[in-house]
């Protein structure tokens, strides 16, 4: 865990960059799945597993919202008056609400492992601006959720509307905090000349080794995508998942690209582990 929480924040940008890219860009049931399951395992591995409900809860809101707003397809499952109700519908809200998860998933994760120096360390120098926004952002979204949560609990919300204000209460917090400290950064004269910095991170061997491992896992995904590798059609009809063999590669290549943080993780789990134990007495 510790290795990867320390990986240079080029590896970490790039492959986040490349995931949520090629998780929002897939045509087909299996990638999003691969998606899903791999950001699964690394928050339960994380310890960011608790609370991802909302996640099943984006999956099934999306299903039924595209149940029963679109009515497309060339299979019925029932009729309310002239409206036919499709199967082709329903699977293709699961569809967009496992990728929208899987999205949300991967986010979540990177606040762990993306944390906000990485981002200032990647767009300080280049884009001060940019760097300062993605910074205060990753730093107030889990402030706002806490302070939501206080809000509720001082407020012992029974009702929408009690639920509405404390909301509304909180966002104008957290909007005056925000801008407080942008002031206070404006005033410290951030981005205004070229300053120097200080950073942990050094480039070495073993990060060059894995972000040119991260570059040619999603170049060899995105180009087998753009071959029609791995693609499945929602109408009029369902498509059958497609085993040739491009689709294979390419279902192969994207689960160990979705997978790989979290076979760096359980590694460096089970070498703490053994180091543990043959510590012991």
């Amino acid at each position: 865990m510790r290795k990867l929480e320390r990986m240079h924040p080029a590896v970490c940008f790039a492959y986040l960059l490349a995931v949520l890219g090629m998780t929002a860009l897939s045509e087909g049931p299996v990638l999003v799945l691969e998606s899903l399951s791999g950001a699964v395992l690394l928050a339960a591995l994380s310890g960011r597993l608790r609370g991802a409900w909302w996640t099943a809860a984006i999956a099934a809101a999306a299903a039924l919202v595209n149940f029963l707003f679109v009515h497309n397809g060339a299979t019925a499952l029932f009729f309310v008056g002239d409206l036919a109700f499709t199967l082709e519908a329903l699977v293709y809200g699961l569809f967009t609400g496992i990728m929208l998860a899987a999205v949300c998933m991967w986010g979540n994760n990177a606040v762990r492992y993306v944390t906000s120096d990485k981002y200032i360390w990647l767009f300080g120098r280049v884009l001060p601006a940019a760097g300062l926004v993605l910074s205060c952002a990753i730093r107030f979204i889990p402030m706002f959720i806490r302070r939501t949560r206080e809000y509720f609990a001082v407020s012992r919300c029974t009702t929408v509307r009690g639920y509405l204000r404390a909301f509304s209460a909180s966002v104008g917090y957290s909007a005056e905090q925000a801008m407080d400290s942008a002031v206070s950064m404006r005033a410290r004269g951030y981005g205004t000349a070229r300053r120097t910095s200080f950073s942990l991170y050094r480039f070495t061997r073993g990060h060059a080794a894995a972000l040119a491992m991260v570059l040619a896992l999603s170049a060899g995904c995105i180009a087998l995508m753009m071959c029609g590798a791995g693609g499945f059609w929602f109408y009029p009809a369902l498509s059958g998942i497609r085993t040739h063999f491009a689709d294979v590669v390419m279902y192969c290549v994207f689960g160990w690209f979705c997978l790989a943080p979290s076979a760096v993780v359980a590694a460096d789990m089970l070498r703490l582990r053994k180091y543990t134990k043959e510590d012991k007495p």
